[in-house]
Order: structure tokens, then sequence, then C-alpha cells
């Protein structure tokens, strides 16, 4: 009983081992020493690069999302770099076509700074899956030029693996839907909120618990909320009419 025992982690160690193994690795036949990511934020998460850019296998870095819920996503890389992300959504060791989450090519020098959403599908079951995030030199990792996909052949650049930790949607705080149309969202300040009913009271708060706007017995169907001043991330805007109230998370980018 002892041996089956305290061999089982050990047959844990080689199963992650082997599972991290599986996936195909993209290739930089020039190198990426000033072609790479050099900071990466997701949401709550904010990876930078200790400076080896052939280190790809960020996995024990878990990046909690909301399946249905945009994240805002910032990649700061080298000279001329694009960016692309994958998400393999169906745990089957390849990164897909339709598992392509965000990809551009505007690039600058010294470094370019991106700034996106992603979302994971709403119907995406809850569990860790391997996200990938490619720097490529020239390229927005989908066209042909100088290289594309999450595993092709490119001239420079490199690639960053780290785990999405999916959870369920949290969906509405309390009682009855307000029937709340709000956008657009992302958002870069301004809001536009209606409801059906009028409105008794509106808070917005960050995702630490933060209040930033408390404004109570507006009386009215329609609202303006600017978070023009808020720094990028994800915000929780609650709207309460009559015995109704709804929470939606919304994404300032």
């Amino acid at each position: 009983m002892v041996k089956r025992y305290t061999a089982l982690p050990f047959a844990l160690i080689v199963c992650s081992q082997l599972f991290a193994q599986s996936y195909c690795s993209p290739t930089f036949s020039n190198g990426c020493s000033g072609w790479h990511s050099m900071e990466i934020g997701i949401g709550t998460t904010n990876w930078a690069s200790d400076g080896t850019c052939t280190n790809s296998d960020h996995t024990a870095t878990m990046v909690p999302m909301e399946a249905g819920v945009p994240v805002p996503v910032t990649v700061t890389n080298g000279v001329w770099c694009g960016v692309a992300v994958w998400v393999d959504l169906n745990n089957n060791l390849a990164f897909e076509d339709n598992e392509r989450l965000f990809s551009q090519y505007t690039g600058g020098d010294p470094n370019y700074t991106y700034l996106f959403a992603i979302t994971i599908p709403n119907g995406t079951a809850p569990g860790n899956y391997r996200m990938r995030i490619i720097s490529p030199w020239g390229s927005d990792g989908v066209a042909s030029t100088n290289g594309s996909g999450p595993c092709g052949e490119y001239q420079y650049g490199n690639f960053d693996d780290f785990t999405a930790t999916v959870t369920a949607p949290i969906g509405i705080e309390e009682n009855n839907a307000t029937s709340m149309i709000l956008g657009p969202n992302p958002t870069t300040g301004q809001l536009n909120l209606r409801t059906a009913e009028p409105l008794q009271r509106i808070t917005v708060s960050s995702v630490d618990g933060r209040v930033i706007l408390d404004q109570r017995s507006p009386n009215t169907n329609s609202a303006i909320i600017d978070l023009s001043a808020q720094p990028t991330g994800l915000y929780n805007v609650r709207c309460e009419s009559g015995n109704a109230s709804e929470v939606v998370r919304v994404v300032k980018e």
C-alpha cells in the first residue's frame, strides 16, 4: 500500500512533463535577441521577461479568466514585432485556427505596446487551458509574410506559453434582471447605459472592490458612465431598479 501511494506523485510528474512536451513549437531561425515579448499583462496577471527570450514555458503562471467576459491584455515587444494569441480550448494539444483569439501587426522601434482584449467563448468548461502568445517580427502571426501560425517558421521573434484558468460566468448578481443595455464593451472611456425601468442606483467598482462611482436615485432610464480617468482593467457596473439588480463586467482599454 505504501508503494502505491508514494508512486502516485511521480506518475503525476511524468504525466505533466509529457503533457508539456506534447505541444509543437514555432521556430525563429534568426533568433529573438531584439525581437521578443518584454512585458505581458492579462487581466490581473503581469509577467516580465528576465531577458532570456528562448525560455518560453511559463505554464506555472496561472491566468484567471471568466468565460464570456473580455479580459484586457497588454503586450510590449521588440523591434517591429506583431502579436498573436491562441488558447487550446479543447485541450487536444494543438492550437487550431478557431482558437486564435487575437492577432495584429503594427510594430515600432525600439518596441511597441499592444492594448487589446480577448474573450474565452461562452460555454467553455471551467478548467485549465494552454495559452500561447507569439511576438513575431514583421508579422501578425497569421499572414504568410515572415512566418505564420502557432507552430510556424519565423525569421525573428519568440513565443510564451501560460495557463489560462477558466471559470464559469458570474451572471446576474441578485433578484431579477433590470433589462440593462450597456456599451460599448470594451470601452476606451464612456459607457452608455439604458434600462427598462427608472434607475434607483448605479455603482461602479474595480475588481479589487474599490468603488469609483456610487450614484443614488438618478430616476432616469439612461445614463452615461465616464471611465476616461480610470486605468485600463476590469470594472463591475451594478444597476438597481425597484426590486431588481444586475451586474455587468466591462473592460476599460
